[in-house]
């Protein structure tokens, strides 16, 4: 299992110094090297307590390694949601998802519930006694940055708070500090507003905010100002809500300047200052809440942008070390409180009572699955591979346009729709919000250079000419489209030495049908010259998915391992996929029949 595992405190008790060192010694490689249960979809495990009993000097850290999978194992079947009213005093606790701990903690604190619970110190690393309402919102954005989504779990963050009306308490503990620290992690730098005023067009109009949360924007800009970093960072998350691919286009900076300009110039009357909700009860964390401090939570205000494997290198918090740095001597026998991404048994959610607004259903997305789900196009994320050695990424930068009418989405569903993948495939489901509507037409496009020689297309190429100014450029056999434009424009090189040939009448396709043509030729010819199989024995295999708001797991049985697909490298994890703003991982298990 490679996902990541935290132990924040040992005990270990023995009659000398040095069998102690040696149970530690033994301790670390089991904790290293054992076999947890693996996760689908980043669910993370919370353990208040794991007793392993007497740990034996002469013997192996594998037999120790066998003791904590199996310790491990029974208390995950016995888990229940953090949300449970058994919560506080369970021996384990779950989260859907590595984004949820932070979620729940801004929910809670903006409605002004206790976080008293033994488990919230654990699930939010850096969490302690004595931290102000302010510092623990800043701290709940940082940990959700510092997630492998990275700045796409900050915008689910945001869109679910606002959801639940819980966003302001947020924007209002970000302070000016804040803002540059915030744009440096997303782009690396921070971007400077243009001057002159850039001239309105089609790429950033304020109706690409959905509302009500382009009116949150616009009463955040002017109390910040439309000029402060916090506004142009919060008109970039609320760009990508409704686009989650939207977080990595190189042109989010000027579009979230557009919005902002827009939003300055708008005749809508002035709205009013938010205003911080009242304080419902004082925030319990075992020790009474202190006044804000004047810094900023580190984690924001950083200088460089973070990896986005960041949280599992960062330290704990100033009382938490990495684990087995320090090992205190206690008669309590061995003792210790990791937490571990492991896929806890079916436990039913009990709300709490006081604990107001939406249920976690309610704030989930409506393509995000509570269960494993089974599809019968498990291969179809296979692809991904394939199209980032296409240069997908190349292509999308090039066509923001098309970026946002979900291009990678739609060839997915091209292709699952032409082996006879159901509609209700709820791998479809997951794809159906981005690919909702045709393309609009005309919708010119220039594949990539990477694209051609990974597709195989050979010179000399062919354009064809409409009597609409319309140009298409094929390869020499006129099978596969490499480019389209409209209106007679040229087309760069090397198309513009192309064999001509004008036409009287329309070709029968649109731009769509010829991208996603194209596309399928390719990875049909990839996968063949790779894998040495067809398209259809790759896509078409049965296996289970997994949807969370930041995570898509592909799970399949064991006997499904195909050496040819291994030996390429296409059921590698893609781990962190921009364009279609998930965590993409598969997973291999044995069912209980051992296949």
């Amino acid at each position: 299992m490679t996902a990541e595992r935290r132990v924040r405190q040992v005990k270990l008790a023995a009659a000398s110094t040095a069998l102690v060192r040696r149970g530690a010694v033994l301790l670390e490689d089991a904790l290293r090297t054992a076999s947890l249960p693996d996760a689908p979809g980043g669910r993370v495990l919370v353990i208040r307590q794991l007793s392993l009993g007497t740990i034996h000097a002469d013997r192996s850290p594998a037999t120790l390694s066998l003791v904590v999978e199996q310790r491990v194992r029974e208390l995950a079947r016995l888990a229940v949601h953090a949300r449970s009213q058994s919560a506080a005093t369970a021996q384990a606790v779950y989260f859907r998802d590595e984004l949820e701990p932070f979620v729940l903690l801004a929910t809670r604190i903006a409605q002004g519930l206790p976080l008293d619970a033994w488990f919230w110190r654990l699930a939010v690393p850096g969490l302690h006694p004595g931290m102000s309402r302010d510092d623990m919102l800043r701290l709940a954005l940082a940990s959700a940055l510092r997630t492998e989504p990275g700045h796409a779990a900050a915008m689910t963050l945001v869109s679910e708070l606002h959801a639940l009306g819980a966003l302001a308490p947020l924007l209002g503990a970000l302070r000016w500090q804040d803002g540059p620290a915030l744009a440096r992690s997303w782009w690396g730098h921070l971007p400077s507003r243009p001057a002159p005023r850039l001239p309105p067009d089609d790429v950033g109009p304020t109706e690409q905010v959905a509302e009500p949360l382009r009116s949150t924007l616009a009463r955040w800009a002017r109390t910040w100002g439309a000029g402060d970093a916090r506004a142009l960072w919060l008109a970039s998350v609320a760009l990508c809500t409704r686009i989650p691919s939207r977080v990595a286009a190189p042109d989010l900076p000027s579009r979230a300047w557009r919005v902002l300009g827009a939003l300055q110039d708008s005749p809508t009357a002035h709205l009013p200052t938010p205003r911080e909700p009242p304080r419902q009860s004082p925030l319990r964390l075992d020790a009474p809440i202190v006044p804000a401090a004047t810094g900023v939570v580190a984690g924001i205000a950083a200088s460089s942008p973070p990896s986005v494997r960041a949280l599992s290198g960062a330290p704990s918090s100033d009382k938490v070390t990495k684990p087995l740095d320090a090992i205190p001597a206690s008669p309590a026998g061995v003792t210790a409180a990791p937490q571990a991404r492991v896929r806890p048994g079916p436990a039913d959610i009990d709300e709490a009572p006081g604990d107001t607004g939406a249920t976690p259903q309610d704030t989930l997305p409506h393509y995000a699955t509570e269960e494993s789900l089974p599809t019968v196009a498990g291969g179809l994320l296979f692809l991904l591979p394939m199209l980032n050695a296409l240069g997908l990424e190349e292509f999308l930068a090039g066509h923001p346009a098309l970026a946002d009418l979900g291009i990678p989405e739609r060839f997915l569903r091209h292709v699952a729709e032409r082996l006879g993948v159901p509609s209700t495939d709820p791998l479809l489901r997951v794809l159906q919000e981005a690919t909702a509507g045709p393309l609009p037409e005309p919708s010119p496009f220039v594949l990539p250079v990477r694209f051609q020689a990974g597709a195989g297309a050979r010179a000399p190429f062919r354009l064809v000419r409409e009597s609409t100014g319309r140009c298409v450029a094929f390869d020499a056999r006129a099978r596969l489209p490499l480019a389209s434009t409209s209106h007679g424009e040229a087309l760069p090189p090397p198309f513009d030495r192309c064999l001509t040939t004008p036409l009287a009448h329309r070709l029968p396709w649109n731009d769509a049908t010829l991208m996603l043509h194209a596309a399928l030729l390719a990875v049909g010819r990839v996968t063949r010259r790779l894998a040495h199989m067809g398209l259809r024995e790759l896509v078409l295999r049965p296996g289970h998915l997994v949807a969370t708001r930041t995570h898509l797991d592909i799970v399949f049985a064991a006997s499904q391992a195909d050496i040819r697909i291994r030996r390429v490298g296409l059921d590698i994890n893609p781990g962190w996929v921009p364009w279609l703003a998930r965590v993409i991982q598969y997973h291999y298990q044995y069912d209980e029949t051992g296949a």
